[in-house]
C-alpha cells in the first residue's frame, strides 16, 4: 500500500479471516469471539499463525455499528456471523425519520462491539504492531443503512424520497467516521470500509457519488493512517469513484474484471483482490487457488486476497496456498 512496487506482490487478507478449522485450532470460536475483545485478538491473529500472512485483522462481521444503533442482532454459530434479524427504525411500510434524540458520534463509539474492536485494535497494534500489519474493518454508512432501514426500505427510499436518505447519511456518517478515527488512534495500520451496498449490483452507478462518494471521502478526510475500501459485485463501472474517495486502495472481486480494473485504475491507488472466495477458496483446491492468485499477479494487482470474507468452512490446504502462491 505504500507503492512499493514489488516484483511479487505479497498475499494477505484484508476482509473476513476466521475458519471455523482456526477456531478449533486456537480455542476461539463465534459467536463468543465477536463480543469478547480477548478471544477476537487470539482468533484473528490464527490466521498469521497458522498459514504466515502479514496481516491481523478484525472483526469478523458487519452488523455492529447497526447493532449498535439499536437493531437486534442474531449472535450466529460457530460457523456463521452475527447477523441483523430487526430495526426499530423499519415501520409496516417503509421507515421512520432520523429521531431527534438518536445518539451522538462520541456515545456511538464509547459502548456496544464498537468498543470490543477498539479494545481488539490497541492490543494487536501493542503486542504485534511491529510484526504484523493490524487492519481494522467497519461498515461504511450506506451499508449500515442497508441493516437499519431494510435493504428494500432503502432502495425504494433512494428513488421516491432521496431527501430522506440523504437525512439518515448525514446522521450516521459522522458516527462512522468518528468510529475509523477512533480505530486508527487505537493504532491500526489500515482501516478497511465495507460499503457493499455501493456496489452496482444494488446502487446504480451514477448514484455512487451521491448515496456513497461523497460520504466515504469524508470518513477518509480524517483517518490518520492507511485506507482501504472494499466494495464487491461488479464494481467497474464506480473504480473512478472509488478512487475519487481517497482510499489508498481497493477491494474488489474478479466480477469487477481483473485486467481491465487495473488498467482502469492506473496506479492511482493499490488494488488488493481478487481470488474468489467460493468458488476457489471454499470449493477448489490448492492448486486452483495458486492459479488464480498468479492470475491476479499478473494482472497487476498490488496486493493478492480474497475478494470478498473468508467462507467459514475454507479449507487449511486452500489459505495455506493463498499465503504462499509465489512459492507454490
Amino acid at each position: 500500500m505504500n507503492g512499493d512496487g514489488e516484483d511479487i506482490p505479497p498475499a494477505a487478507v484484508f476482509t473476513q479471516t476466521a475458519t471455523v478449522s482456526q477456531m478449533e485450532r486456537c480455542g476461539s470460536r463465534w459467536p463468543e469471539a465477536n463480543y469478547d475483545p480477548d478471544m477476537m485478538c487470539k482468533l484473528a491473529l490464527e490466521c498469521s499463525r497458522s498459514f504466515g500472512f502479514s496481516t491481523v485483522r478484525v472483526p469478523f462481521c458487519v452488523s455492529i455499528e447497526a447493532e449498535r444503533l439499536g437493531c437486534a442482532v442474531d449472535r450466529g454459530s460457530i460457523g456463521s456471523q452475527p447477523s441483523v434479524i430487526s430495526s426499530p427504525y423499519r415501520m409496516e411500510e417503509g421507515f421512520s425519520d432520523v429521531p431527534e434524540d438518536l445518539m451522538s458520534p462520541a456515545e456511538f463509539v464509547s459502548g456496544g462491539r464498537c468498543t470490543v474492536v477498539s479494545e481488539s485494535v490497541h492490543s494487536l497494534a501493542e503486542k504485534h504492531g511491529d510484526d504484523l500489519v493490524v487492519v481494522a474493518g467497519i461498515t461504511g454508512p450506506l451499508t449500515t443503512l442497508t441493516h437499519v432501514l431494510g435493504a428494500e426500505n432503502l432502495l425504494m427510499g433512494m428513488v421516491l424520497c432521496p431527501e430522506r436518505v440523504y437525512g439518515w447519511l448525514d446522521a450516521v456518517t459522522p458516527m462512522i467516521k468518528t468510529y475509523a478515527e477512533t480505530l486508527a488512534h487505537c493504532g491500526a495500520d489500515d482501516i478497511q470500509v465495507t460499503e457493499g451496498s455501493a456496489s452496482p449490483d444494488l446502487t446504480p452507478p451514477h448514484d455512487f457519488e451521491r448515496f456513497a462518494g461523497g460520504r466515504l471521502r469524508s470518513i477518509f478526510s480524517g483517518i490518520g493512517c492507511k485506507k482501504s475500501l472494499h466494495i464487491c459485485g461488479e464494481a467497474y463501472e464506480i473504480l473512478d469513484g472509488m478512487v475519487s474517495t481517497g482510499a489508498d486502495a481497493l477491494s474488489i472481486e474478479k466480477r469487477a474484471g481483473m485486467g481491465h480494473a487495473v488498467e482502469r485504475v492506473g496506479g492511482r491507488a493499490v488494488l488488493i483482490g481478487c481470488v474468489d472466495p467460493v468458488g476457489t477458496l471454499l470449493s477448489g483446491t490448492p492448486a486452483d487457488v495458486v492459479t488464480e492468485a498468479r492470475a491476479c499477479a499478473d494482472c497487476g494487482f498490488g496486493i493478492i486476497a480474497p475478494g470478498c470474507g473468508v467462507p467459514p468452512m475454507t479449507p487449511d490446504d486452500n489459505l495455506n496456498a493463498l499465503a504462499h502462491y509465489d512459492g507454490m
